[in-house]
């Protein structure tokens, strides 16, 4: 079994229709990327206010990670509990289009910690520069369980829109119902 699970929100076969956010997300002053993982210095005007999408239709899903990450605020709070401690959050105003309502219930979330984990020796990838680093494409991904230090939490440096979690943050979160996520083995993450 791995240490390291590579964190995601895919469909499940039995829901494939699922609430999306509108857009592309707000520019923010000072913050360039959301998926930097570096901890932001700026002071972020809250709430951050976003929009679902009026053409999409089902269940809101517990994370969001296109553009500006959103995370429920009960999947933060079980991060927490697991002992999580890096992530930076923000309140969020997302409002539907149709009625008008305004969903209070995400935070947007900045995922601190960088790590250059990938065990690029063992792993199946396609670099877009050298050294391989922030955009590489993975057909198989080995973490180096010595680089990842015993970390809970962190962005894969090599490829920053993959969020790593330890298995003990995987086994806190199945404890608690598994909010929708997918758990991939590293070896089987494509990203």
């Amino acid at each position: 079994m791995p240490d390291y699970y590579m964190l995601e929100c895919y469909a499940s076969p039995e829901q494939w229709e699922y609430t999306g956010v509108d857009g592309p997300p707000p520019s923010i002053e000072g913050i360039q990327s959301w998926l930097s993982g570096r901890p932001f210095d700026v002071a972020v005007r809250e709430p951050i206010e976003l929009s679902w999408d009026p053409d999409t239709r089902g269940p809101r899903k517990y994370l969001y990670d296109a553009g500006i990450p959103l995370y429920h605020r009960a999947l933060c709070a079980a991060l927490n509990e697991a002992g999580v401690d890096n992530l930076q959050t923000y309140r969020t105003a997302i409002v539907d289009p149709r009625d008008g309502e305004i969903c209070r219930d995400y935070l947007a979330v900045n995922v601190v910690g960088l790590v250059a984990a990938a065990d690029l020796g063992k792993s199946v990838y396609r670099a877009q520069r050298d050294p391989p680093l922030i955009d590489s494409d993975f057909d198989s991904l080995v973490i180096d369980p010595m680089r990842a230090a015993g970390l809970l939490m962190f962005r894969l440096a090599e490829c920053v829109s993959g969020v790593v979690i330890h298995q003990r943050v995987k086994e806190a979160l199945e404890a608690r119902g598994g909010f929708g996520l997918t758990f991939v083995p590293p070896q089987d993450w494509i990203g």
